[in-house]
Formats: structure tokens, C-alpha cells, sequence
């Protein structure tokens, strides 16, 4: 089965707080992935885990702008519409 299968994650509006819970724990969790993933490359192999190490820095940056983004709409008292799906494949 190579067909893509969709699922809607999130589909909302949430306050900038809501916003914030939702969205961090998601970034939270990839960093702590990849934390674990860096470390666990370097115990098995010697290696630094580059590719953690990059996907790290992007998630730390996204993690970022996503805290000024809340702030921003907290500032100005809007809420945030956050709408996100998940496309899984089947690889070989």
C-alpha cells in the first residue's frame, strides 16, 4: 500500500495559551525524539548524529517563533485557528 493515508490532527481555534499547550507539547516531544536519537547514535556509534543535530536546531528555531507568535496574539487578544494533517506512506 503505497496510497497516502490523511488524518486531521487539529482543527480548531484555541486561545493563545490553548495554542501554545497544544502546539509545544508536539515540538516538546520531536526535540526530546531527536534528543534521545543523537544520544543513542553516539552511544551505538561514535557519531555525533548530525541529522538529529540539524533537525534539533530547525525545531528549536520553529519552537522560537512559535512563542512570539502566541505572544503576539495574546498582545492583541486574537485566538489562533490551527488546522494540521498528517499524510502517512508505506515505504519499502
Amino acid at each position: 500500500m503505497n496510497t497516502p493515508k490523511h488524518f486531521q490532527l487539529i482543527d480548531g481555534t484555541f486561545t493563545p495559551d490553548e495554542a501554545r499547550q497544544v502546539l509545544g507539547a508536539m515540538v516538546k516531544s520531536k526535540i526530546d525524539f531527536h534528543t534521545l536519537a543523537k544520544h543513542s547514535e553516539g552511544e551505538r556509534s561514535g557519531c555525533s548524529g548530525a541529522l538529529s543535530e540539524e533537525r534539533l536546531r530547525a525545531l528549536r528555531g520553529l519552537d522560537l517563533e512559535l512563542k512570539a507568535l502566541f505572544e503576539s496574539a495574546l498582545a492583541s487578544g486574537a485566538n489562533l485557528k490551527l488546522k494540521g494533517n498528517i499524510e502517512i506512506t508505506l515505504e519499502d
